[in-house]
C-alpha cells in the first residue's frame, strides 16, 4: 500500500513537472491549472505515503535520511503550492517538482522497516523533529527566492533582460517571499532547537551536548539571527540579504543532512 502511494505520487508529480516545463520553456500559462492540480494530487499522495508508513510502524516517519528527505520535500512542496497560486510565479515550479520526484523515488526504493531506537520514541522528539524539518522547508523557499533575486538583478543590470527575466518572479516578489520564508523558518528553527534542548535534557541529562548536528544548527541559527537583525534595524535588503540567506541555508542543510553522515548517536539517521 505504501509503495503504491509512493509510485502514484511520482506519477502525479511527473505529470505536474511536464506542465511546469511547458510554462517555463514555452510560456504556456494556460497549463497552470493542470500543473497546480497534479501538484496537489502528488502532494496528497506523497503525504499519505508518509502518514501510512508512520502508522504502520508506530513511529514518526523520519528515522533515516531517506524518510527525512521525503518529509522535507513534501513540506517544501506544500509551502510552494501556496506560493504558486498566482500564475506569474508558476514557472519556478520546474525547479522544485523534480526534487520531489527524486525524494519519493529514493524513499520508495531505499526505505526500510527497521524499528526506531526506543530512546527516540515519543515525547519531545515528536515535536522537535517536525519543527526542525518544517523550518528547513521554509528556509529552502527563502533560499530559492534569494537565488531568483540574484538572477533577476543580474538580468536587470545587464540592461538586456533575457530568458530567465521573463519567467521568474519579479525582484519585489522574490524579496518579499524570501523574507517571509526567513521569518517563518527562523521562528520554527528557534522553537525546534528549544524543544531539542528539552529532549536532550530528558535523554542525556544535559541541555546541550555539542555534537556535530547541534553545533551546526547553532551556527545556522546565529547567522539567521544576524540577518533578521540586519533587516529589521539596518535595512539590509537586496543582494546582501540574498547572499546571507544562501549561506544560511547551506549551513542549515549541512546540519540537516551532511552532519548526519558523520554524527554518532541519537542525531545520526
Amino acid at each position: 500500500m505504501v509503495n503504491f502511494l509512493a509510485w502514484m505520487a511520482v506519477l502525479f508529480y511527473s505529470i505536474s513537472a511536464v506542465h511546469f516545463c511547458l510554462i517555463f520553456f514555452l510560456k504556456k500559462e494556460k497549463t497552470h491549472t493542470a500543473a497546480f492540480l497534479f501538484l496537489l494530487l502528488g502532494l496528497v499522495t506523497h503525504a499519505l505515503d508518509i502518514l501510512v508508513f508512520g502508522l504502520d510502524h508506530h513511529r514518526f516517519p523520519a528515522s533515516n535520511f531517506f524518510e527525512a528527505f521525503s518529509l522535507l520535500t513534501c513540506l517544501i512542496i506544500l509551502l510552494f503550492a501556496v506560493f504558486i497560486r498566482k500564475k506569474d510565479r508558476a514557472a519556478s515550479g520546474i525547479f522544485l517538482v523534480p526534487l520531489a520526484i527524486v525524494s519519493v523515488l529514493f524513499t520508495a526504493l531505499f526505505r526500510h522497516d527497521s524499528n526506531l531506537d526506543p530512546l527516540l520514541e515519543g515525547g519531545w522528539v515528536n515535536i522537535h523533529v517536525p519543527l526542525m524539518i518544517l523550518s528547513v522547508a521554509s528556509l529552502a523557499i527563502s533560499f530559492l527566492m534569494a537565488i531568483f533575486y540574484l538572477l533577476q538583478e543580474k538580468q536587470l543590470k545587464s540592461k538586456q533582460p533575457a530568458f530567465f527575466y521573463y519567467r521568474l518572479p519579479s525582484l519585489e516578489i522574490c524579496e518579499e517571499l524570501s523574507y517571509r520564508g526567513l521569518w517563518f523558518g527562523f521562528f520554527l528553527l528557534t522553537f525546534g532547537i528549544l524543544t531539542g534542548m528539552i529532549w536532550s535534557k530528558h535523554l542525556l541529562g544535559v541541555y546541550w551536548s555539542w555534537d556535530v548536528k547541534e553545533t551546526w544548527a547553532a551556527v545556522s541559527w546565529a547567522l539567521y539571527a544576524v540577518l533578521i537583525y540586519g533587516r529589521m534595524l539596518s535595512a539590509w535588503r537586496g543582494r546582501k540579504a540574498a547572499y546571507l540567506s544562501i549561506v544560511g541555508f547551506v549551513l542549515i542543510l549541512f546540519a540537516f543532512a551532511g552532519a548526519s553522515l558523520v554524527a554518532k548517536g541519537y542525531h545520526s539517521f
